[in-house]
């Protein structure tokens, strides 16, 4: 489902790739998604086992907030974009 940092690294990822062209290629944008991941959440993404990280300026209260599922990331938004990178093309 998701975490309820979530939104806000959506937010910001969509800022990061304004710049990227959607004519890249699939193994670029996966790159880009990487970098601008870890930048933005200070985690790596590639390879990451944890169920959620937390990400402190994502933390706008609740209980669980500034949690991002990576799960979500890995297994749901990745291949999301991806697909519709394929579709803009």
């Amino acid at each position: 489902m998701g975490a309820r940092g979530d939104p806000y690294l959506w937010d910001e990822l969509e800022q990061a790739f304004a710049t990227i062209s959607l004519s890249c290629s699939k193994a670029y944008f996966i790159d880009q998604f990487e970098k601008f991941f870890q930048e933005l959440t200070n985690h790596t993404f590639k390879d990451n086992k944890e169920c959620e990280i937390f990400v402190e300026k994502y933390a706008r209260g609740g209980m669980s907030s500034g949690s991002i599922s990576m799960e979500f990331w890995q297994r749901e938004a990745l291949p999301l974009l991806l697909n519709r990178l394929e579709k803009a093309k």
